[in-house]
């Protein structure tokens, strides 16, 4: 089965971090396709380190990319020359046309998602509009690999599961870590344990060897703070989330949950892949 992104670029090339971690993460293959789209500028005020035409800024991504040796493409109905996705809900809809397993919001992305939280934000309103997979390349660090996969129980840490072994079962040079952050103050092994094997198991069903994988269990009572300083120590290129829970870990909020909100907002070093539900076929 093929794997498919939507990467999302801007006119300032000096960035460009979504383009710049899918060429570092991943490794050219017939089965990853790549298809690109511009964002527009948005309303929060920011600097532009090098801006240039946006069709110029396009062929640039797609030059980097191609120049690594990945097949690199635009949107079903759309070309070089069209208008730039207009708004984060048209890229919800390019998503569900063009069946990504994941948009890529590189620094402009990330900002445009901020910029939709902050002034249109409801839960249902996001779970109707936003239901894609998505993931923030704020300020991605090249020098680091591996994920950081943390699950808690619920449909959505076991879809984040299904995403980091459906992605990662070719890139050989990606471990992965499965960690559970439990409440110091109410610890239950048995949940921690059968939590963590179902997580292993959705891994092993994307055929990830047992080599490539380990099991961490992270009490921190600011679940945050513990995901971000795991991820720091040990420098992992990825952090993957389920968008919300339902389960007695970490991540028990409902619709967009508090912890991949925060998460959202704040990391930076490794992406974050946000994965909701339903889980890929």
């Amino acid at each position: 089965m093929s794997r498919k992104l939507l990467v999302t670029i801007s006119e300032d090339i000096g960035f460009l971090h979504g383009v710049r971690f899918v060429g570092h993460f991943f490794v050219p293959a017939t089965d990853l396709q790549l298809d690109l789209v511009l964002m527009p500028p948005t309303a929060s005020p920011q600097v532009l380190h090098d801006p240039m035409p946006m069709d110029q800024a396009l062929r640039m991504a797609e030059r980097m990319l191609r120049d690594k040796g990945f097949q690199v493409g635009v949107p079903q109905g759309r070309d070089e020359a069209s208008t730039p996705c207009a708004s984060m809900v048209e890229l919800a809809r390019m998503a569900e046309r063009g069946h990504y397993d994941a948009v890529v919001l590189g620094r402009r992305g990330a900002v445009r998602l901020d910029e939709y939280l902050t002034s249109q934000y409801e839960e249902a309103v996001f779970d109707e509009n936003l239901d894609f997979l998505f993931w923030i390349c704020r300020v991605p660090d090249l020098t680091r690999n591996n994920v950081l996969l943390c699950v808690d129980g619920s449909k959505q840490g076991l879809c984040a599961a299904d995403h980091v072994g459906f992605m990662c079962r070719n890139e050989q040079r990606h471990s992965i870590c499965v960690a559970y952050l439990a409440d110091p103050q109410h610890r239950d092994k048995r949940d921690e344990d059968l939590i963590i094997e179902n997580a292993l198991k959705m891994l092993q069903v994307n055929d990830i060897p047992e080599s490539r994988i380990s099991v961490k269990v992270l009490a921190a009572s600011d679940h945050v703070q513990g995901i971000l300083r795991e991820a720091e120590q040990g420098r992992f290129a990825v952090v993957a989330v389920g968008r919300a829970g339902i389960g007695r870990g970490m991540m028990s909020q409902h619709q967009f949950g508090s912890i991949s909100l925060r998460l959202v907002r704040t990391i930076s070093g490794a992406s974050l892949w946000v994965c909701g539900v339903p889980c890929k076929p």
